[in-house]
């Protein structure tokens, strides 16, 4: 081994234990008792630290405005002093997807999904929970993943700010990264080159609509790499709607 991999690997080694995951646990409650359960913005720290090289992709794999979601939620009750269940109903539903490289040969990826009736801000927690995962299968808070991996509880983290792990080749979300096929987790992205999707297409219009914008007129017949790239522009675009809609 030269001196020049000698030296690279003990500025690994020191970076990774320069963070210590334990450190900035918390403990999630299940039928099981409590466990231990790392957030998505450390395990970035903890990425980053190690591989400062890597990289993150997202991509949003699906997006309905007009879904009708529900989830069963407590609210405090003054007059009865006492929390009550009630049924939350929302439009909106969202799928990410994204994939992570140490930038040494290692590559994992994951899928995450949420709905507004859960979360208001479903489009951020959707990537922020598939960031999570392509992390832990990487081998980053796997062993603090909770029930992270299984669909009968969902965890979801607060929206990542991915501003600071964007340096150093990490993408944003706006960014059209290549397509790395998916393995076992039950979505593999076309090529790049191939035509739009019918499921694309209908992310469009809705985007659209919501926007006051009109649809491309060819928008049935862009490849598909044109069509990721609508998609994240009209959906920051959105984003950014509901956050001025929040702020006024």
């Amino acid at each position: 081994m030269s001196d020049q991999s000698t030296e690279q690997g003990r500025e690994e080694q020191q970076r990774t234990r320069n963070f210590n995951p334990n450190e900035h646990l918390m403990q999630l409650k299940s039928r099981d008792g409590s466990k231990d359960y790392l957030p998505v913005q450390w395990r970035l720290v903890w990425f980053r630290e190690k591989f400062p090289h890597g990289t993150i992709e997202t991509e949003l794999v699906h997006l309905d405005l007009d879904r009708d979601t529900e989830e069963e939620a407590f609210v405090w009750n003054s007059e009865k002093r006492r929390s009550e269940k009630v049924m939350k109903h929302a439009k909106g539903a969202a799928v990410f997807k994204a994939t992570v490289k140490d930038g040494m040969g290692g590559i994992a990826t994951g899928i995450g999904s949420e709905t507004a009736a859960s979360f208001g801000d479903y489009i951020e927690k959707a990537e922020t929970k598939s960031i999570g995962r392509a992390l832990a299968a990487l081998g980053f808070g796997t062993q603090f993943a909770g029930d992270e991996f299984n669909e009968s509880h969902r965890i979801v983290d607060s929206p990542v700010d991915r501003s600071n792990a964007a340096a150093n080749g990490t993408t944003s979300n706006g960014s059209v990264p290549s397509v790395v096929a998916e393995n076992g987790n039950g979505y593999a992205a076309p090529s790049d080159d191939s035509a739009v999707t019918e499921q694309q297409v209908t992310s469009i219009r809705k985007l659209c609509q919501h926007l006051g914008k009109s649809e491309p007129d060819n928008v049935t017949s862009i490849s598909y790499l044109a069509a990721r790239k609508l998609i994240a522009q009209l959906t920051n675009e959105y984003k950014a709607s509901r956050q001025s809609s929040k702020a006024s």
